[in-house]
């Protein structure tokens, strides 16, 4: 129940994180019962590490470099390096990550925007820009067309080398 901007849910045995207006279940229907409480975890969450990113801070002196308060590193620019390839790279190719044995082939594409180009054109690979990819969509159709097993790998970062630093097993 949304009461003045005031979410009202009943107490319970299991709290929950993520709110939505269809959980019937949690909604108060007697918000004067003394099993309501006020959550106002949509708008603020007081479990929460209380950060902030100083917009006003550049460091390109810095490794990594830091730019308007974030720290830029290897990755396509949202999600870092590591996390994007290190499963692709190493783990799903080790007996306890892929017990099935399936066949694991990892393509990096370069990202080579064009700068006239507001997404980047043909031969981006920025997170959701390589969605326009040529190469990736060279790669989809092999494997439409059945002829997946022409894909081989291609590497362009370090991620080979920095998947084999991880204690995996």
């Amino acid at each position: 129940m949304v009461t003045n901007g005031i979410i009202r849910y009943r107490r319970g045995d299991h709290s929950r994180d993520d709110i939505t207006q269809d959980d019937v279940e949690q909604v108060c229907r007697d918000s004067s019962s003394s099993d309501c409480v006020d959550n106002h975890r949509l708008f603020n969450i007081p479990s929460a590490k209380q950060t902030c990113i100083d917009a006003t801070f550049t460091n390109d002196t810095m490794i990594p470099k830091v730019r308007n308060g974030i720290k830029m590193g290897e990755g396509d620019g949202t999600v870092s390096l590591l996390s994007l390839g290190a499963m692709c790279a190493e783990g799903w190719k080790r007996p306890r990550w892929n017990p099935g044995g399936i066949k694991v082939v990892t393509v990096e594409l370069p990202h080579r925007p064009i700068a006239s180009i507001p997404r980047g054109g043909a031969n981006t690979s920025d997170h959701v820009d390589i969605l326009g990819s040529t190469g990736l969509n060279e790669i989809i159709l092999k494997v439409a067309t059945g002829v997946g097993h022409e894909i081989t790998e291609n590497y362009v970062s370090n991620i080979r080398e920095y998947a084999k630093k991880i204690e995996w097993d």
